[in-house]
């Protein structure tokens, strides 16, 4: 194979692998887009981490039971050049938020926004 053929598979190959990176995996895959959900609970963890910033959400159901719903954003990166940290939502936070619902009655959120104790809301978009 000569230098030039060589270059050209290189660089097919870079695009092929970049493309199925940026795939990364559907939001439809895993949320309901035209079913969104308001909470309200207290943050029992933070999971700011990528892929995807994690909060756990735990709620009172009709029951009187305690549920931990899983409200996911963006990459960390993307929400700190939104101007968000780590400390922006922090354990023990009584929050409100509304998201998209997951799929299969799993008790999972696509974040569109979120209330803070002081009142602030945060909107998110990806």
């Amino acid at each position: 194979m000569t230098m030039t053929a060589r270059r050209i598979s290189c660089a097919v190959i870079a695009c092929l692998m970049s493309a199925v990176a940026s795939a990364h995996h559907s939001f439809a895959a895993e949320f309901l887009g035209d079913q969104t959900l308001k909470i309200e609970g207290t943050v029992s963890e933070v999971w700011f981490k990528n892929p995807h910033v994690r909060y756990y959400i735990e709620i009172q159901n009709d029951d009187g039971e305690t549920e931990t719903w899983d409200v996911r954003t963006s990459s960390p990166t993307i929400l700190v050049r939104r101007g968000w940290n780590r400390e922006t939502i922090s354990e023990g936070d009584k929050v409100i938020v509304e998201g998209y619902l997951g799929r299969d009655g799993r008790k999972l959120l696509s974040l569109i926004k979120i209330e803070l104790p002081d009142g602030t809301v945060l909107h998110h978009s990806y």
